[in-house]
């Protein structure tokens, strides 16, 4: 399998469904050479697995898990043939582990490994990038070389890790009999074979380090052991045999971290609790924090109740460069902007106090917690008006309330006219109108979007209708601006955002610093959602009391980050966000993603006319 086809397997097996756009969007490569990569991988994994389409969407079907992890795994230990810039720069690490007190040449490096010394230059650029986050730093003296340097030794075993050891194997090469005991020791405490992988790979390690002269140091005091020692008595007794007992305290613990990142049955509930009390400690310095950069009335304690056993662990996991797995995607975390934005925030408070840093992965955990209580905040019920006009029986219009309380999931209250007439003479404002005798295009009374009573039948035609109504309500109600804006003539991406929030700072929807901080928030995580869509969205401390929206269109698709756009929503989140806006929030966001996905509903908006309001965009859906 080569690397390509390799990347596009690993890709279906951390997502789920994958639409040809968002795969267009991740490989930057036609249909045709997607189709051809989907036939060789399903050539290849044949009996064990295989690329179906349903749909127009595409999914990894497993059926040999074992096999699947044994290709991902030998695939990355192929014998190095220096032409994948992440295997150099593997070996180069590994080259320099070897010999930490000294400066190596990069001369010998580059004759070493058969390549130039530009190829050197330029993994030496990455490798140090790479290495940073693991506060590792590469120094380098005129004729002399570059040599490894860290104010935290464990730091070497967790890039060796993360980084070395996806390339090169680190086995014990045990007998029977001491892998058996191994194995028996380690299960006594955590019956899982990761666990077990995990800790035999964690001895290898620190066995290699050791040869090389590198003794591992304790990690930071915010690490916390929730194991107590006799508890790792016998399989300390089955590593002794295997490399001796000379280890310090900070190998013992480099080892040992698999059973102190998540909670065990045999995990002590006195050192819980200690643990917890020192997360508790650091929290109450954030969350105040976070209240000051978006002013959202939530219930910190009991979010802290919550999510204090997932900070603890959370910690530890950072302290030891373990990255979950990022089960919940980047487009699943956007239907929840808020929470994404006090997660992140969260993570860089969390940064700045503790000076541990944290895989972007743990927003999407962080952002769950954040969002149930969010849940729990905007769970006062709001009255939704919907008209129906007659004729209809008693029996449709029960059927038409059961359908709408499901896709609305708020209260509603139902008016029932006779006429045409009758239904003009009112007052109230709708959220929709049911009828058949009404024209349905360029028909509204009171601003409300009439349609067929037969749309009831379609749930997904009628669930855009009603997203595109309830916000069009928060427009008219002064809750939201949505602005359309077509760009014309050459121009990147940065340009062109940057146009829109200079537009609304010059009529006083934005302050100055907003564009200071959508570039501060652009560096942090790329707001391209795929499939053409950017989202930047950033807190608007404007002070005004609603939701900004302002759309801006290519004429030409763009290049950013390696992906392609041809929308912008640039969103502007106030700073002082109640229940109200809140719900208002979920529902532009919601509105974002069918306008992304109905290429009917896209085509109203390349020609929005900014008198007519958001219920053009229901035309011919």
């Amino acid at each position: 399998m080569d690397r390509q086809n390799f990347e596009m397997l690993n890709f279906f097996i951390k997502n789920d469904a994958l639409t040809l756009g968002e795969i267009q969007t991740r490989f930057n490569t036609s249909r045709v050479t997607i189709a051809k990569n989907i036939r060789e991988i399903n050539k290849e994994l044949e009996g064990v697995a295989r690329i179906n389409v349903n749909k127009s969407k595409f999914y990894l079907v497993i059926e040999n898990y074992a096999a699947i992890a044994k290709i991902q795994t030998n695939f990355l230990k192929q014998d190095l043939d220096f032409n994948d810039p992440d295997k150099r720069q593997a070996a180069i690490l590994q080259k320099l582990l070897r010999q930490t007190d000294k400066y190596i040449a990069l001369d010998d490096l580059a004759c070493e490994m058969s390549v130039s010394h530009g190829t050197v230059n330029s993994d030496l650029r990455s490798l140090k990038q790479l290495l940073s986050f693991y506060d590792i730093t590469v120094q380098a003296r005129p004729n002399k070389g570059i040599k490894l340097h860290t104010e935290h030794r464990y730091s070497y075993a967790v890039a060796v890790r993360n980084i070395v050891a996806k390339y090169y194997d680190f086995d014990l090469a045990l007998n029977q009999t001491l892998d058996k005991n191994l194995v028996e020791a380690i299960k006594e405490i955590d019956d899982n074979n990761d666990t077990v992988t995990t800790i035999k790979r964690n001895i290898a390690i620190v066995n290699w380090l050791k040869r090389q002269g590198i003794q591992l140091d304790e990690p930071s005091k915010l690490y916390h052991e929730v194991i107590l020692d006799q508890v790792t008595e016998n399989l300390s007794k089955a590593i002794f045999k295997i490399i001796g007992n000379d280890l310090t305290t900070g190998e013992w613990k480099f080892i040992f971290y698999p059973f102190n990142i998540k909670k065990l049955p045999i995990s002590d509930k006195h050192l819980i609790n200690q643990a917890l009390v020192d997360v508790g400690e650091l929290m109450k310095s954030v969350f105040p924090v976070i209240k000051e950069k978006l002013d959202v009335s939530l219930n910190f304690d009991r979010l802290f109740v919550e999510l204090r056993y997932h900070l603890l662990f959370l910690i530890n996991r950072a302290i030891y460069g373990v990255r979950s797995e990022g089960f919940i995607s980047i487009n699943v975390l956007n239907k929840y902007p808020v929470a994404a934005e006090l997660a992140q925030e969260t993570l860089n408070l969390m940064t700045r106090k503790t000076k541990i840093k944290f895989s972007k992965n743990e927003i999407s955990y962080l952002g769950v917690y954040f969002q149930m209580e969010l849940e729990e905040y905007m769970s006062s019920p709001v009255v939704y008006r919907i008209a129906l006009l007659k004729p209809i029986s008693n029996g449709m219009k029960k059927f038409i309330i059961e359908q709408l309380k499901e896709l609305l999931n708020e209260n509603l209250k139902v008016d029932l006219f006779d006429s045409q007439v009758e239904l003009e003479k009112s007052s109230n404002k709708y959220l929709l109108i049911f009828s058949n005798n009404l024209p349905i295009e360029n028909k509204s009374i009171n601003r409300s979007p009439v349609i067929r009573l037969n749309s009831i039948f379609n749930q997904g035609t009628l669930r855009e209708r009603l997203q595109i109504s309830l916000v069009d309500e928060a427009v008219n109600n002064g809750y939201c601006r949505f602005d359309v804006t077509k760009f014309t003539g050459k121009g990147s991406y940065t340009e062109r955002v940057k146009q829109l929030i200079a537009h609304e700072i010059s009529v006083g929807q934005l302050k100055d610093e907003f564009l200071s901080d959508w570039i501060k928030r652009e560096q942090l995580s790329s707001n391209i959602l795929g499939d053409g869509v950017a989202l930047p969205h950033v807190i608007d401390k404007s002070g005004l009391n609603r939701i900004l929206v302002t759309v801006g269109l290519f004429d030409q698709p763009v290049t950013y980050d390696s992906r392609k756009v041809k929308v912008v929503f640039l969103v502007a989140i106030p700073y002082k966000l109640d229940v109200n806006l809140s719900r208002i929030l979920s529902q532009v966001y919601d509105l974002i993603r069918i306008i992304a996905t109905n290429g009917n509903i896209f085509n109203n908006l390349k020609n929005y006319n900014q008198s007519r309001g958001l219920i053009q965009l229901m035309e011919a859906i």
